[in-house]
């Protein structure tokens, strides 16, 4: 017992470690004009005013979004449903969420950020405790890049983190 609460505790450790307020991950991402000039951001970072949750759907339409559009509406509910559930703020849940988006396209496997929002907050569901969402989201990847269908990896990482109410 004591041997899975320290490696849970230094994985909590490397995740905060990974995820430096001060620094932003590399731009692989999209950036959009938005009206009157300005540029969309690749990444949120911590002096970055704009909502998650336009951001996110601003980022995947390629182009700015109202701020009524129903499907900002949707990942505003996702985040806040994220944000009970895992440590990271909002902020950083979106980057992760853009990061994951941007992987499984490059794999030819797209999935929009609400749906991606979504799986993540089910799988934390299977456990009573927070969780770290970018470490789940590598998991997710992982899976996909062996081969597993979308339900098939949520599946088995909702089995895996229920697994974890047992220890």
């Amino acid at each position: 017992m004591r041997t899975v609460a320290l490696a849970i505790l230094l994985l909590c450790g490397v995740a905060l470690l990974a995820c430096d307020d001060e620094t932003a991950p590399s731009p692989k991402g999209k950036v959009v004009a938005r009206q009157g000039g300005e540029r969309l951001p690749a990444w949120l970072d911590v002096r970055e005013t704009m909502e998650p949750a336009l951001w996110l759907r601003s980022r995947e339409e390629g182009h700015p979004v109202l701020a009524a559009d129903p499907e900002v509406d949707r990942l505003r509910r996702a985040l806040r449903q994220a944000a009970e559930r895992f440590i990271e703020e909002p902020r950083m849940i979106a980057n992760r969420t853009a990061q994951t988006s941007d992987a499984l396209m490059e794999m030819g496997q797209p999935e929009l950020a609400v749906d991606i929002l979504v799986g993540m907050i089910d799988v934390a569901d299977a456990t009573p405790h927070k969780q770290i969402y970018g470490a789940l989201c590598q998991h997710y990847l992982n899976l996909r890049k062996s081969g597993m269908e979308r339900s098939a990896a949520l599946a088995r990482l909702v089995a895996s983190y229920k697994t974890q109410n047992n220890l």
